[in-house]
């Protein structure tokens, strides 16, 4: 079994927590320590649960809190050789570093841990599969686009979690300058409605059990919109989705 959470998704902050039963890792460490430690406390997750810190890419919505969270758990930090580059003078010291290559599995938490490359303006951006005795979770936020690559690491999985980050109209018609709006629309940005909706669809199997839509934009998106490209997806399956937000943890999601 694999626990998920959600601890918050968004362009302020992120973080997913990823356990099985001896322990687990936080996927990025976008807020602050303090702020980490209570989400944790909130779905119950005793910070002793937490073995590592697993990075995706260097954004600081990802990695601000990874200096303070990492020592003040004594825990390692996995990351690529590239991205530790860009953060190591922010990040300060670090208890222990164990630097990964994309696509070559790693253990993390008690967990095989499998990067892939994704498409997104950072020096290295990875997304994760984690997986246990046949049990999978990916995670993957901060795609441009849905690759071939992403298509093919993502199928077969017991859960999935992917950003949903923005409707197309609300953002071209919103109040972000053009350079942005091109940034975040571009193959190397954020995922749109309805390209995740589109995603989904291939990726539903039989031994899907549920989806975490997450980096849902507060500017360009809503909750609402969201749903709709969930329900057109995955209501005819049956499966399940939750949908991560910004300000607070989502449920502690037992993956089998």
């Amino acid at each position: 079994m694999i626990h998920l959470c959600a601890l918050g998704s968004g362009s302020s902050g992120n973080s997913f927590y990823i356990g099985a039963e001896t322990g687990g890792v936080l996927m990025d460490a976008g807020f602050s320590a303090k702020e980490t430690f209570s989400r944790l406390n909130a779905v119950g997750i005793a910070l002793s649960k937490i073995k590592g810190i697993v990075i995706s890419h260097e954004h600081s919505d990802h990695v601000k809190g990874l200096g303070p969270v990492a020592r003040k758990l004594n825990i390692p930090v996995h990351i690529s050789h590239s991205t530790l580059s860009q953060v190591a003078a922010r990040a300060g010291t670090l208890p222990a570093i164990r630097v990964f290559r994309s696509g070559e599995t790693f253990e993390a938490g008690g967990m095989e841990v499998t990067p892939f490359s994704i498409p997104h303006d950072a020096v290295d951006p990875c997304a994760f599969v984690f997986r246990v005795n046949g049990t999978s979770v990916a995670v993957a936020t901060d795609a441009g686009s849905a690759t071939t690559l992403i298509r093919d690491k993502m199928r077969g999985l017991s859960h999935i979690a992917i950003e949903s980050n923005h409707d197309v109209a609300m953002l071209m018609a919103g109040p972000y300058p053009w350079e942005l709006k091109q940034r975040i629309a571009s193959r190397s940005g954020h995922l749109s409605n309805e390209t995740c909706g589109e995603l989904l669809k291939e990726l539903i199997h039989p031994g899907l059990q549920g989806v975490t839509l997450a980096h849902i934009s507060k500017i360009n998106n809503n909750a609402d919109l969201v749903r709709l490209t969930a329900d057109d997806a995955l209501n005819a399956s049956g499966v399940p989705y939750h949908i991560a937000t910004q300000d607070a943890p989502g449920p502690l999601v037992a993956v089998e």
